[in-house]
């Protein structure tokens, strides 16, 4: 969902106006915050489902290194103020997680909807470690994923309400910076002449 977020705020920037190329001069802090947090997370998603020792064993600190990280991130370069919305659902996914022993309730029902039974099957047998079932003794299951996006949707996901509020902010970051104008005087060069004369 996240490049659809990104194709979409783009097709919709182009309507309002907006400049593609206005994305390129956007300065960011620390950029490598963000790329380590993606990286982190990349790691729990591969190496957990395959069952990695370390990453099972430390899944639980990986996740809250990878959201510290996030979290920094955000606050480093708040000016962007869509990033708060962002922030906001990286709280809700945190929270729910925290509150069902770091590992985010999943519908079983949304899943095999989605079209993976087998993700379904391996979070029934509590091989998952980044997974619960969604059920009555869930904490906070509104806050899990119970969302679904089924086929004929060429990329079928099931998501968090923490995650649309994510890609809400991603739209609405992406938007602001192809209609701000600013981003294209950034790149001039200003001269001062004062005449004696």
């Amino acid at each position: 969902m996240l490049i659809e977020s990104m194709i979409i705020a783009i097709f919709f920037g182009k309507i309002r106006g907006g400049k593609f190329s206005r994305l390129s001069k956007l300065e960011f802090k620390n950029t490598w915050v963000f790329i380590l947090a993606v990286i982190i997370q990349a790691t729990i998603i591969l190496f957990g489902v395959n069952g990695n020792e370390f990453v099972l064993k430390y899944i639980r600190e990986l996740n809250i290194l990878s959201y510290i990280l996030l979290f920094i991130g955000i606050v480093i370069n708040i000016r962007h103020r869509t990033l708060l919305i962002i922030l906001l659902g990286m709280i809700l996914n945190i929270f729910v997680m925290f509150a069902n022993g770091w590992r985010t309730p999943v519908s079983i029902d949304g899943l095999i909807l989605a079209g993976y039974s087998e993700l379904a099957e391996l979070t029934l047998s509590g091989k998952l470690a980044f997974y619960i079932p969604l059920d009555v003794s869930s904490k906070y299951g509104l806050l899990g994923k119970i969302v679904t996006i089924p086929p004929p949707y060429f990329s079928p996901q099931i998501l968090s309400i923490g995650d649309i509020f994510i890609f809400l902010g991603l739209f609405l970051f992406v938007q602001g910076v192809m209609t701000n104008e600013s981003y294209d005087r950034t790149n001039m060069v200003k001269f001062r002449y004062k005449s004696r004369i």
